[in-house]
């Protein structure tokens, strides 16, 4: 959109803003609890003190070498005096509540990329000046001129006091400013905590590039980064030099993705709050309270899960072709994943940028598409004693994708069908009302018991702000 103003030629820019909140868990609660401002915390992610993990950590337990992920002997051991707390989702919701608030104050384009970060895209007005003229900011009779990135600066710094002001002190947040989604984000992740960098255009944004790891952006995990590593590739200069033609026939369609991203250049729009993205996988795992190699607890384990997933199946009218499964060896922290229907498929659990090393086997076994949970069950237990080395297990997982619409579905005739159908969706009812698990199989009546505790955040997109 453009305009003039006595032969002055106005435009709009847009430009994005990632806003991440600092060691969000970790500052709420010191926020809430002033006995534990300047000292060492970490938020577990369970209601147990082992065989869990580190949300986060505040701020003086990084200095000291404690980092998320982390499990919590290991916290300890580097950092003595480390205070565990138990996460509270409710509190930190409603603290995403209030700073979303205030992010709506500027634009109407927000982003709620997770419970603690969020991109806005703000709409400035600049001037197309003479060559000769600088651009700043400038008052004249006709029209007030602003320099765009001033403008951004300005919001950013007044977003970080009205956090502090209305929230607590303990709150802070690091911001990048830039011209895409991808950026902004790399440009929010150089200067931590209570960081602001600009990355105001594709020149620098190639300068920016050069001087950081291949993983340091969103979107190349370890998995990438050796992939890219065997074929000779280690920064993003090297990777520039890359025909997009080679990367699209080792990457498939990522491969003009990270074509793009050496550049930085991303496409993808903000998504505003209300927008729900199709769902594309359905699973769920859990970390044992013991190392078990029992194969009845382990077989008994993951038909509970494989029964969680089907009931969400049902609940969302989806079926399912591809199954997925993996474990957690007692032994190490690597995970071996198995995966049936499609190659390379993302496991939930593994975060693109994380830094978890995946190692294993792939399976390919073609299935029909079903919402069952003991169908689901039948091949996840094929792929599981096909991968399992008889080593004792801490963790195991299910998941499903390549989701159809049910009405896709032919509609069987069969009696006995038929009757499976009632009786599963009158189970469905009860357990959704009464609890998961209030009416089982048979097989499954002195399991280990299964508690479903999905992540609230966003989980209906419903709450108000």
């Amino acid at each position: 959109m453009n305009f003039k103003i006595k032969n002055l030629k106005f435009e709009f820019m847009n430009t994005i803003l990632h806003i991440d909140m600092n060691s969000f868990f970790a500052s709420v609660e010191q926020q809430a609890n002033p006995k534990l401002r300047g000292k060492p915390i970490g938020v577990t992610g369970g209601d147990r003190e082992t065989r869990t993990v580190l949300c986060t950590a505040s701020y003086e337990a990084k200095k000291m070498g404690v980092k998320t992920g982390m499990q919590i002997w290991e916290a300890k051991k580097i950092c003595p005096d480390l205070i565990i707390i138990q996460s509270n989702h409710d509190k930190y919701l409603s603290v995403t509540t209030k700073f979303l608030n205030i992010f709506k104050d500027y634009t109407d384009k927000l982003e709620v990329f997770s419970i603690d970060e969020a991109f806005l895209e703000v709409t400035s007005p600049v001037i197309a000046r003479s060559p000769w003229q600088p651009w700043q900011s400038h008052t004249t009779k006709d029209c007030f001129v602003v320099n765009t990135p001033r403008n951004d600066i300005m919001i950013a710094q007044e977003i970080k006091q009205r956090l502090k002001d209305e929230i607590g002190e303990c709150i802070t947040c690091s911001i990048g400013i830039s011209y895409n989604k991808l950026m902004a984000k790399l440009a929010g992740s150089l200067k931590k905590p209570d960081g602001l960098v600009i990355i105001p255009d594709q020149k620098e944004a190639i300068k920016v590039l050069d001087k950081i790891e291949l993983d340091d952006i969103c979107g190349i995990g370890p998995a990438t980064k050796k992939r890219l590593f065997n074929m000779g590739i280690t920064d993003f200069r090297t990777l520039r030099k890359v025909p997009k033609s080679c990367l699209v026939s080792s990457f498939k369609s990522y491969g003009e993705i990270l074509y793009n991203m050496a550049r930085g250049i991303d496409h993808s729009p903000i998504k505003t709050f209300f927008e729900k993205d199709e769902v594309k996988s359905i699973g769920h795992r859990l970390t044992i309270d013991h190392d078990t190699s029992d194969l009845l607890e382990i077989k008994q384990i993951l038909l509970k899960l494989c029964e969680l997933v089907g009931n969400r199946l049902r609940a969302k009218k989806l079926s399912a072709k591809t199954i997925h499964c993996w474990y957690r060896n007692a032994l190490s922290s690597s995970v071996i994943p198995a995966k049936a229907g499609i190659q390379n498929a993302w496991i939930p659990g593994q975060a693109r940028d994380d830094k978890i090393n995946f190692t294993g086997n792939n399976m390919q076994i073609t299935i029909l598409p079903t919402s069952d949970g003991l169908q689901i069950f039948k091949t996840a237990w094929e792929i599981f004693q096909s991968i399992w080395n008889e080593d004792k297990i801490r963790m195991i997982g299910i998941s499903v994708s390549n989701l159809k619409p049910d009405y896709f579905a032919t509609l069987s005739l069969l009696p006995e069908t038929r009757k499976q159908e009632t009786m599963q969706k009158a189970i469905d009812k009860i357990n959704n009302k009464y609890g998961d698990f209030t009416l089982q199989r048979a097989v499954l009546l002195k399991s280990t018991p299964i508690k479903r505790t999905p992540n609230p955040f966003l989980s209906d997109r419903r709450f108000k702000i």
